[in-house]
């Protein structure tokens, strides 16, 4: 286990963050701002937050929970910022595009029309499996709500998609 608590430790902190999580929290960084120069200073700034941040001892104990709520906060804010959206022209080629198959080679355009909450949702559950319990700790939602709100977005992506 990670120990977070010590100052003079933090940089061992943020190597062990990287080391444990940093592939997810990087393709998470990149998948939800759909850019790798603003996936790199989110996740740097998910990992400044970590390295000043004192756990408590219920964090402590759901490590990668306490991890994911920093790096879903971060997230919901940068992706307004600093996320990639879709122009007007971009929108109407996308509606316009004929056969579910030419519309599933453009998945990733659709699946960006999803509020970031709704990504992160579908990344964290889907992607990498992570367990409801998780992603409720992470996001500050009930269970309940996600697996509605996950219903939702897959059939928000089916109706994009398949029409």
């Amino acid at each position: 286990m990670v120990r977070l608590f010590s100052k003079s430790s933090s940089k061992s902190v943020v190597d062990d963050i990287v080391k444990n999580y940093g592939d997810l929290l990087f393709d998470l960084c990149e998948s939800v701002l759909w850019n790798p120069i603003n996936a790199q200073l989110a996740f740097r700034s998910i990992l400044k937050t970590v390295s000043k941040t004192r756990a408590s001892q219920e964090f402590r104990d759901h490590e990668r929970a306490w991890i994911l709520r920093i790096a879903c906060e971060r997230l919901r804010k940068d992706s307004s910022r600093l996320g990639r959206r879709l122009t007007p022209s971009e929108q109407i080629e996308l509606d316009s595009a004929q056969g579910a198959t030419t519309r599933l080679r453009r998945f990733d355009s659709y699946f960006h029309r999803l509020n970031p909450e709704d990504q992160l949702l579908l990344l964290l559950r889907d992607k990498y499996g992570v367990p409801y319990v998780e992603i409720s700790a992470a996001m500050g939602a009930p269970e309940g709500s996600l697996k509605v709100r996950r219903q939702q977005a897959l059939r928000a992506l089916e109706d994009w998609i398949w029409q």
